[in-house]
């Protein structure tokens, strides 16, 4: 089944995607979290230490993170809602699992990062299609220039063409 056929089942015209990585490293590690745990995050060691709803009230904390990165945990705390779908991404050129959303509400778990097993800000996700990391998906264009850690797709996008063309379900 292709990403775009799943996507006008559930009423979508958009998805986001989503890397799994710190700075390029541990991908299957936190892959292997991620797809037995349920569960996508983010995180900021250092700077974000609280719940982001009470952190991004502080203008010091957006000041340090900066633009981008107030708008990737807005993203991942905000505006990903029940039902939307993530693509999972380990780097530009291979794709690991489509998740939906299934709770509106993040949660922050300071634990995850301080023993290295995940990101501490995290949202619950059902796998619609896993992949075991070894076996991932190649994409058939690297997604150049995809440098955040989570970003919507609409159809207005050059990546929209790519990802929804994927037969991502067989």
């Amino acid at each position: 089944m292709k990403l775009s056929l799943m996507l006008s089942d559930k009423g979508k015209d958009y998805f986001y995607i989503m890397h799994l990585s710190y700075n390029g490293n541990r991908r299957k590690e936190l892959w292997d979290y991620a797809s037995k745990e349920n569960v996508i995050g983010l995180d900021s060691p250092g700077i974000v230490r609280e719940n982001w709803t009470e952190a991004r009230k502080k203008e010091p904390v957006r000041k340090q993170l900066g633009t981008i990165w107030v708008r990737q945990f807005d993203t991942l705390c905000f505006e990903l809602s029940v039902g939307d779908i993530v693509l999972v991404l380990s780097g530009w050129d291979s794709f690991l699992g489509i998740a939906e959303i299934v709770k509106r509400e993040h949660k922050y778990d300071r634990e995850l990062s301080v023993s290295k097993k995940f990101f501490d800000h995290v949202k619950q996700v059902e796998w619609v299609k896993k992949y075991e990391y070894d076996n991932r998906l190649m994409l058939p264009d690297p997604l150049v220039g995809f440098n955040n850690t989570i970003s919507k797709v609409t159809p207005r996008s050059p990546r929209w063409q790519i990802l929804t063309n994927l037969n991502i379900m067989c």
